[in-house]
């Protein structure tokens, strides 16, 4: 059995010193200098020096490289496991844990929780700080990475000992400050709960988070997610977002962001899309997101979309499709040009969406439908649409591409690529673009989810019309 010391190279990259001294992929990297390596950012920084020693295996011998290169200058390695360890798993019990609403039944690696703060810097997560000794927070810190995204949720430490479930839950004001003095950047995000860590509560965190200055960068807003399998599974009793609540949240939030812009120019302060859409509120105009330092959080993604679909189908070039993935239904002669189609997203995004059928239809040149899809896997409750899966879509869509096909009209399908795995045309429920094609009976065509590539997409669907018709 390989031990872990052992980090498999799965790229070299071309003119690169390891390509030089002839490393491929399939060697192992062993120790730099004669250590072992830690995780990755270990090997990034330790690999910059002028001078080194690469231990590797190639072919069962192991080998000695003595280098001499450039300060700063990358060998040119990449790695199976990125990190170059496993990724720390998350030790907390929070009351609001969204994995732990999920059904028995899914794929194994939907129930895996990390709790990692290296994966800040890798993909942008979130972690507690819970699962780390004051030694790993001073060799992160030394790492000098920034920014770090931390998910504070409150800085009341008996009210997070509460929420989190964990001995170190209420350090984290104290972890917090010392993040700050070593002047790296901080991303907070507070999954918010009603009654819990909101109202006054909230305050609270935003006053303390406000007096780490500078090094706070953004704050997050973002509400917890509920499915129907809650009570099911006799987890903490917490309820969704009213109507009423969502704007309470949101006057909070106006309330800190217009302090903030006169103190300091910057919002500081964002609330997820979801907040804005549950309570009936207008989106903020893009320029309130600044640098949308919380996009991934789902802070600005519906406003970023309703401008994009806005300037794109008031323009007058044609823009190129993205499409992420596409099938037709097998045994089909040959693909066929849909003369209608219908756009399938979650119940939140559709009300925003709604409004541009029309035009979307102009562009295209045939008529385009908006189909809110109830998340019934999850519970109604759950209404994005990168929780839906392809049993909804099926048993929801059928009826109404039917009718279309009764109507004289080939539908298709078209699908935002949130609603699959990243980089696999997979669902939450293993459905597969191939499978839902197969079910529905019409081709299926996925597309980033982005005002730009979707107009790019009609378009398309507009040349291949014109080409069938001259054909």
């Amino acid at each position: 059995m390989m031990e872990s010391s052992e980090h498999l190279i799965s790229a070299v990259e071309p003119g690169s010193i390891a390509s030089d001294l002839g490393l491929q992929p399939g060697d192992f990297l062993l120790r730099l200098d004669g250590e072992k390596l830690i995780d990755i950012f270990d090997y990034r920084l330790r690999q910059l020096k002028s001078e080194l020693v690469l231990t590797v295996r190639q072919s069962g011998r192991v080998i000695e490289y003595e280098i001499e290169k450039d300060e700063d200058e990358d060998i040119g390695l990449a790695f199976a496991n990125p990190m170059l360890q496993d990724c720390t798993s998350c030790s907390n019990h929070c009351l609001f844990c969204f994995i732990d609403q999920l059904p028995d039944g899914l794929r194994s690696s939907l129930y895996f929780k990390d709790d990692d703060l290296r994966l800040s810097f890798l993909s942008g997560n979130y972690a507690t700080l819970t699962n780390l000794t004051d030694e790993a927070l001073d060799r992160l810190i030394g790492y000098r990475f920034s920014p770090m995204n931390i998910s504070v949720h409150t800085t009341n430490p008996v009210l997070r000992q509460k929420m989190i479930r964990h001995p170190r839950a209420g350090l984290v004001l104290q972890q917090l400050r010392r993040i700050a003095a070593a002047g790296l950047q901080i991303n907070c995000q507070i999954v918010l709960c009603p009654g819990l860590n909101d109202g006054p509560e909230l305050d609270r965190t935003l006053t303390d988070l406000i007096k780490l200055g500078e090094a706070v960068g953004s704050i997050a807003l973002v509400p917890v997610g509920i499915t129907r399998y809650r009570r099911q599974k006799k987890l903490y009793p917490l309820q969704p977002y009213s109507a009423a609540q969502a704007r309470m949240v949101l006057e909070q939030t106006q309330e800190v962001q217009q302090r903030m812009l006169a103190q300091r120019g910057t919002r500081l302060l964002y609330a997820a899309d979801e907040f804005y859409l549950t309570a009936g509120w207008p989106l903020p105009p893009v320029s309130d997101y600044e640098d949308f330092p919380q996009l991934e959080n789902g802070v600005g993604m519906a406003s970023l979309l309703k401008a994009a679909l806005d300037g794109s189908l008031a323009g007058a070039d044609r823009l190129t499709a993205d499409l992420v993935w596409q099938a037709e239904p097998s045994g089909s002669a040959k693909r066929s040009t849909p003369t209608a189609l219908v756009l399938a997203t979650g119940v939140a995004a559709a009300s925003l969406l709604e409004p541009f059928a029309p035009a979307m239809g102009r562009r295209c040149g045939c008529p385009v439908s908006i189909a809110p899809v109830v998340n019934r896997f999850f519970g109604e409750t759950v209404t994005v649409a990168g929780l839906l899966t392809g049993r909804d879509l099926a048993e929801q869509l059928a009826l109404p591409l039917k009718d279309l096909e009764k109507a004289g009209f080939r539908p298709g399908l078209l699908l935002p690529s949130s609603m699959f795995r990243a980089n696999e045309p997979l669902m939450l429920d293993d459905t597969t673009v191939q499978s839902l094609s197969d079910q529905l009976r019409v081709p299926v065509l996925v597309s980033r989810p982005d005002g730009k590539a979707l107009v790019g997409l009609l378009d398309q669907l507009a040349r291949e019309k014109e080409n069938d018709r001259h054909g």
